[in-house]
C-alpha cells in the first residue's frame, strides 16, 4: 500500500454533500453488495445518486461525517442506539428512492441489525475513497482519525466489512471477526465480516 504524506480530516456539514455524495456513488457502485443490491449497473448508479445525499444529510445531523480537505474519502458515523433502530420515516424515504429494490435493501438492513452488538459503541456505517485514491491511505487516515477519539474516551467500534480487501483494512487496524463464519446475503449473496475494535490505551489494546 502506498500512503500519502500527509492527509487533513475535518467533520463534514451540509456544504460538502453535494461533492461528498458523488464521490461515494463512484465508491460504492463496484462493491460486492451494491451488485448484489441492484444488479444493472446503470440502474445502481442512478440510485445510489439518490440515495448518497440522503445518507450524508441524515449522517451529518444525526451523527459525525468525516472527510479529507480534497473530498477523496468520507467516513460515516452514527451512534448504536440510532444505527441499529429501524425508523418508520427514513424506511419509507428509502423504499421511495430504491423502488423495486427496497427488499434486498430491507434484507440487508435485517442481517446489520441481527449481527449488531448490544454492547455500546460508535457504529461506522459507511467508509468510502474515490476510486483513483484507494490503496493509498486515506481510508486508514480516516479511520485512525477516528480510533484516537475513540481511544481516548474507552469506546468500542462496530462496523460490516463488505469485502475481502475492506476486511484486511480493518484487521490492519486492530478489528476482529465476530463471527465465526461470515453471514452471506441472500440469494447466493456474498459475505459479510460484522467486526469489533476494543479501544486502547497506551498502544496497549483494552481487555
Amino acid at each position: 500500500m502506498t500512503t500519502t504524506p500527509t492527509t487533513a480530516i475535518r467533520v463534514a456539514d451540509r456544504h460538502d454533500i453535494p461533492t461528498l455524495a458523488a464521490m461515494l456513488v463512484d465508491a460504492f457502485l463496484g462493491t460486492p453488495d451494491a451488485a448484489w443490491l441492484i444488479p444493472d449497473p446503470d440502474e445502481r448508479r442512478h440510485i445510489y445518486q439518490r440515495l448518497c445525499p440522503a445518507i450524508l444529510t441524515h449522517a451529518i445531523v444525526a451523527g459525525t461525517v468525516h472527510t479529507t480537505d480534497d473530498h477523496t474519502g468520507a467516513a460515516i458515523w452514527l451512534p448504536h442506539t440510532l444505527a441499529h433502530t429501524p425508523d418508520p420515516h427514513h424506511s419509507a424515504w428509502f423504499a421511495r428512492a430504491a423502488g423495486p429494490h427496497t427488499p434486498r435493501f430491507a434484507r440487508l438492513a435485517a442481517l446489520l441489525r441481527r449481527h449488531a452488538p448490544h454492547r455500546p459503541h460508535t457504529y461506522l456505517a459507511y467508509l468510502g475513497v474515490t476510486p483513483d485514491r484507494q490503496h493509498r491511505g486515506v481510508g486508514t487516515a480516516l479511520l485512525t482519525h477516528r480510533h484516537a477519539t475513540c481511544d481516548t474516551a474507552g469506546t468500542p467500534v462496530h462496523l460490516v466489512a463488505t469485502s475481502d480487501a475492506a476486511r484486511r483494512l480493518y484487521q490492519r487496524l486492530g478489528y476482529h471477526d465476530t463471527t465465526p463464519t461470515p453471514p452471506r446475503l441472500p440469494d447466493d449473496g456474498p459475505p459479510v465480516w460484522p467486526m469489533w475494535r476494543q479501544p486502547r490505551t497506551h498502544g496497549r489494546q483494552r481487555r
